[in-house]
C-alpha cells in the first residue's frame, strides 16, 4: 500500500510491541536524533508502559511515536499522578496533524475519569522548542512559565521528580537535565529556529532558561492536567474541524498546529 500522508495514532501497551515495530521506531529515532544508540533506546522503552504509535493511514508504516509512563508519586504530603512522556518523534512529513495530541489527550482524560480525586501532572523534559510549545500552548497551568514565577510547591515537585529520575544529571540550579557533551539531540535540520519562531515570547523564554538546548540539555517542566486544559483543547479542535467543514475542504497540513518532535 502507498503512503497517503494521513497520520493515525493509537495507544499501544509497550509490552505487546513486536520486534518489527521496535526496529521501525528505532530507525525513525536514529534518523532524526544525533548521539543516540540502540541499547539506551531499548532500555528507556522497557521502562515505559504505553506507546502512542503513529502510522501512515495508507501504508501502515511507522512514522512517529511517543513513549509514556503513568505512576503515582508522593510529594509534600500529597499523592499525585504523574504522566511522564519519553522519546517522541513525528516524521516532518506529518507535521501539522493533531492525531498525536488527540490520542494523548484522550488517554489523559481516561486516567482522570478513573482517578477523579487525584491530581495529575504531566512531567516533561525537552530540548526541542516544538515539544516545549506543545505543552505550554495546551496546558495553561504549567511551570516554569514565561510570564510568572513558579510557586514553591510546584518548583519542589519538579526538583523532586527530576532528582529521583536523573540523580546527578539533574542540575537544580539551572532547572535542566544534562548528561554532558554527547547526549541525544534533535538534528538541526529537523526543527530550525526561523525568524518567526524566535519572535515567540515562549520560545525566547525557553532559550533563556535552557541556553544549552542545542547540545541536548533538557528543560524539566510540569503541567497540571485538569478539566480546563482538556476541555479547552477539545473545543479548539472542534472549532477547527467545523471551520474546515464550512469551507468545504479537508484540513490542510499548513492549517493545523504542528505536533512536538
Amino acid at each position: 500500500m502507498n503512503r497517503n500522508g494521513k497520520l493515525c495514532v493509537r495507544a499501544v501497551p509497550a509490552r505487546i510491541l513486536d520486534g518489527t515495530t521496535i526496529d521501525a521506531m528505532w530507525r525513525l529515532y536514529d534518523e532524526h536524533y544525533d548521539h543516540v544508540d540502540r541499547a539506551t533506546f531499548e532500555h528507556d522503552l522497557a521502562e515505559k508502559t504505553l506507546v502512542f504509535l503513529g502510522t501512515d493511514a495508507g501504508s501502515g508504516a511507522v512514522v512517529g511515536f511517543s513513549t509514556a509512563l503513568f505512576y503515582r508519586y508522593r510529594h509534600g504530603g500529597r499523592t499525585v499522578g504523574i504522566y511522564f512522556s519519553g522519546d517522541t518523534i513525528i516524521h516532518p512529513r506529518y507535521w501539522g496533524q493533531t492525531a498525536l495530541q488527540r490520542c494523548v489527550t484522550a488517554t489523559l482524560l481516561r486516567w482522570k475519569l478513573r482517578h477523579p480525586f487525584t491530581r495529575l501532572y504531566w512531567y516533561l523534559i525537552c530540548s526541542g522548542y516544538r515539544t516545549y510549545l506543545s505543552l505550554v500552548r495546551n496546558f495553561p497551568a504549567h511551570w516554569p512559565h514565561h510570564e510568572r514565577a513558579t510557586p514553591p510547591w510546584e518548583r519542589a515537585l519538579i526538583d523532586s521528580l527530576s532528582r529521583s529520575r536523573y540523580d546527578e544529571a539533574w542540575k537544580s540550579d539551572r532547572g535542566v537535565i544534562s548528561f554532558g557533551e554527547r547526549q541525544p539531540v534533535l538534528k538541526v535540520v529537523v526543527a530550525p529556529l526561523t525568524t518567526g519562531v524566535l519572535a515567540l515570547p515562549e520560545v525566547r523564554f525557553f532559550m533563556q532558561v535552557n541556553p544549552d538546548y542545542g547540545r541536548g540539555d533538557e528543560l524539566a517542566m510540569i503541567a497540571r492536567v485538569n478539566a480546563r486544559a482538556v476541555g479547552g483543547m477539545a473545543i479548539k479542535w472542534l472549532r477547527r474541524a467545523l471551520s474546515f467543514r464550512s469551507r468545504g475542504a479537508p484540513a490542510r497540513v499548513a492549517d493545523l498546529p504542528r505536533p512536538a518532535v
